[in-house]
């Protein structure tokens, strides 16, 4: 039964360019088709990556730079919901009471290549060496210095109309531009695209492609409106994407990319992570062949102590001083908790849930006022009605397991590296 939007008119929030404005305009078009009595009235917001359009993202920081300021109006309840590109959500953390509330069917995600209109060729491969590509993408320029090291990349920042502008002025030097294919389909663009980057040579960004609608925790009206609008298999890549993301850490402006392909019962994710040049890199791929299949919980071996040369052993043999048994009770905790890493137990997602039980059940806090609230339950902050808990449950898992493995290759010694090079990045973390 279609649900009854409980007020005449919402406010969106929404930022100022004309792709987030075509964007916010096709969720309440979507919407509309539901709900054909209800208002939307729109509110255009400037964030902090539309003020500085100068310096690289990286640069500027990570957390929040396009979520921000639109967030801040939704706590205040000046607007009711948010429409974003969902690769500009954070999946580490989003404020206290915000959540995802719908992901659309996602457009495509892979990059294409924009060739400025006074060069003549119509591909990378027929670009000259020493070309100038226009990017301010970390995770696309480590993979295109893999497979086009001849080319030198420069940052080119502004919404997609800008970015334009600035390849088509001769004298600032762009031979070509790097941009997400959803954009240009959703601007009618597509007459501008030279050439689609396939994932075998630069994977995607976690979420490129998806709609992501913000919203409220607290606010059931506006979750159960919104919940229309989930497409599927998208929910399910994007869960897989996020949960990898959220993992692996460091947030979108490291090198970090995934392919994910779901058929409604495989699912697939590719994912790499690399340093800032793309000399060193870990990749991997997960497939879980039936996710509708619930996981039983991995068992873990409880009776495991440790000797004082690390080893395991089945018991104590009673030489150990009180100090040497406190520092054996430590080592074991960490061995379990090691052994418990690797096995990745379902106690884990349970644990980075809130212990929540399920996508579509509800639970029931305390709020600052003491009255109670009854919250929907949420995968990665994506709140995901009438989506079966096993499929989410084991999309998350999908996308651990793969941060896991890029772990096991070396991924944490890459981290640190990029770290180094960009503390501004890790203090806006």
């Amino acid at each position: 039964m279609l649900y009854h939007p409980q007020r005449q008119k919402y406010i969106v929030g929404t930022r100022r360019s004309q792709l987030a404005l075509v964007q916010t305009e096709s969720v309440i078009e979507n919407l509309k088709k539901f709900y054909p009595n209800t208002e939307y009235d729109v509110v255009k917001i400037k964030t902090i990556g539309d003020k500085n359009l100068l310096d690289p993202l990286a640069n500027i920081g990570d957390k929040g730079l396009f979520t921000k300021e639109l967030e801040i109006e939704l706590e205040k309840k000046s607007i009711d919901f948010v429409v974003h590109s969902l690769k500009d959500v954070p999946s580490t953390s989003l404020p206290p009471n915000m959540i995802i509330g719908a992901i659309l069917d996602r457009a495509d995600p892979r990059d294409a290549v924009v060739i400025a209109p006074w060069r003549t060729e119509k591909s990378l491969n027929e670009l000259p060496d020493g070309s100038v590509i226009g990017t301010s993408s970390t995770r696309r320029i480590a993979q295109l210095k893999l497979a086009y090291s001849k080319f030198h990349y420069k940052n080119i920042r502004g919404n997609m109309n800008t970015r334009y502008e600035k390849l088509s002025d001769k004298t600032l030097g762009y031979d070509a531009m790097i941009v997400a294919v959803a954009g240009l389909q959703r601007l009618h663009w597509t007459h501008l695209i030279s050439e689609i980057i396939e994932p075998d040579i630069v994977l995607y960004a976690i979420g490129q492609g998806a709609l992501g609608i913000e919203c409220r925790h607290d606010d059931n009206d506006t979750i159960k409106m919104l919940s229309v609008l989930n497409h599927f298999p998208s929910v399910i890549r994007c869960i897989a994407e996020r949960s990898f993301l959220r993992r692996i850490g460091g947030g979108c402006s490291v090198p970090n990319a995934v392919q994910t392909q779901y058929d409604g019962k495989e699912l697939i994710i590719d994912g790499i992570l690399l340093n800032l040049d793309g000399t060193k890199f870990v990749k991997d791929r997960i497939i879980y062949s039936d996710i509708t299949l619930p996981r039983r919980k991995l068992q873990i071996n409880r009776s495991v102590s440790i000797k004082r040369d690390n080893s395991p052993v089945t018991g104590n043999d009673g030489k150990y001083s009180t100090a040497e048994r406190v520092e054996i009770a430590k080592r074991r905790l960490n061995l379990k908790r090691k052994h418990a890493n690797e096995d990745f137990d379902d106690e884990e997602v349970n644990n980075n849930n809130n212990n929540d039980d399920g996508g579509n059940k509800l639970s029931i806090i305390q709020t600052k006022s003491n009255a109670t609230t009854t919250l929907y339950n949420q995968y990665l902050h994506v709140c995901c009605l009438n989506i079966d808990e096993t499929l989410l449950k084991n999309a998350e898992h999908c996308g651990v397991k793969l941060a896991m493995k890029l772990n096991q290759k070396g991924a944490s010694n890459i981290l640190q590296e990029i770290k180094q090079s960009l503390p501004l990045l890790w203090s806006n973390m």
